[in-house]
């Protein structure tokens, strides 16, 4: 039997694919959350998922290009969001997960500190390239199935109900901090609908 004197120290394994991926967004939300965005540190990042800072600069090259990944994945929404033929099912369910993201711990940590420094200019980009993919992606394509269907006239101001949603999830929870419950979501997607489906005569 060989002595353990001078036997090198086993490495751990080094995470792959989708556990890397996991670990590394993880801890940009809790980092996000304890030091907000001017403060956060990719090599920190690397340090607290336990992988080397090299791959994380590799896969994500500035810390924009993080964050925006990190929030995408914890909100949820954006890559998951599926019809069901019905607008008001399909906004309940996506309000839902914007909510769930909200009321979690690392979510409202996250979210408070971006709003705290909302004056920085890399945070205005990161928020508006956030925007500029519901274009094409998330919640903004179920509202183009739901036009096409007729649900809803054609001109409506999509920007508009998706930015009235949000902004009352935020307002609910961290100005009146009330809960964000299924009745809540329910009576406010129904308001916004309400408003939306009504024909608009101004441009």
């Amino acid at each position: 039997m060989k002595s353990p004197i001078g036997r090198k120290k086993a490495k751990e394994p080094r995470l792959r694919g989708t556990q890397f991926i996991r670990k590394v967004l993880d801890a940009v939300i809790e980092q996000l959350a304890a030091v907000g965005f001017e403060r956060l540190s990719i090599p920190e990042v690397a340090e607290r998922a336990g992988v080397n800072k090299t791959s994380v600069y590799r896969r994500w090259p500035t810390k924009g290009d993080l964050i925006r990944a990190a929030l995408d994945i914890s909100m949820g929404s954006a890559g998951s969001a599926s019809s069901t033929g019905n607008l008001r099912s399909d906004l309940v369910g996506t309000a839902r997960l914007a909510a769930d993201f909200v009321e979690s711990p690392l979510g409202t940590g996250a979210l408070r500190m971006l709003l705290a420094e909302g004056a920085n200019p890399d945070v205005r980009n990161l928020a508006a390239s956030m925007l500029r993919r519901q274009e094409t992606e998330g919640p903004r394509a179920l509202f183009d199935l739901a036009m096409a269907r007729g649900e809803l006239p054609r001109d409506t101001d999509v920007q508009l109900v998706l930015s009235t949603v949000a902004g009352a999830l935020m307002h609910r929870a961290f100005i009146e901090q009330g809960p964000l419950t299924d009745a809540f979501i329910e009576d406010l997607v129904d308001l916004i609908l309400s408003g939306a489906s009504r024909n608009r005569s101004r441009r």
